[in-house]
């Protein structure tokens, strides 16, 4: 992976890089910063670790455009605007099942099939 492909998968996954250096890196955003400006190098765990997201991504997807499919009714999903009113439905979650919930609500509304509320 690239400094450059890091940086992309961050923005997709809607992280800061304040909470991928925390959550990921196990590091400061400092030493994240330097992997996206290829002034480091990115471990191989930050490398897994984000090719692991984007296949839970994809999954989450899959399972709900299936579920789209298949419903008959309201097309909605959430978007919670902070963290604090996500771990309000999902008491058990972290702040990447959040980030990731975000952005997978955002492809969704996006391509027109589903209305966030």
């Amino acid at each position: 992976m690239t400094n450059l492909e890091l940086q992309a998968y961050r923005r997709y996954f809607m992280l800061k890089v304040a909470e991928a250096s925390e959550f990921i890196g196990n590091t400061i955003a400092e030493v994240w910063h330097n992997w996206e400006q290829g002034n480091s190098t990115i471990p191989t765990y930050v490398i897994e670790t984000m090719k692991d997201l984007k296949k839970r991504r994809q999954d989450k997807i899959d399972a709900i455009i299936a579920d789209i499919n298949n419903r008959i009714g309201s097309n909605n999903i959430r978007y919670f605007l902070t963290f604090e009113d996500f771990k309000k439905v999902n008491p058990t979650l972290t702040v990447l099942d959040w980030r990731l919930h975000q952005s997978i609500a955002t492809e969704l509304y996006f391509r027109g099939l589903e209305v966030l509320c």
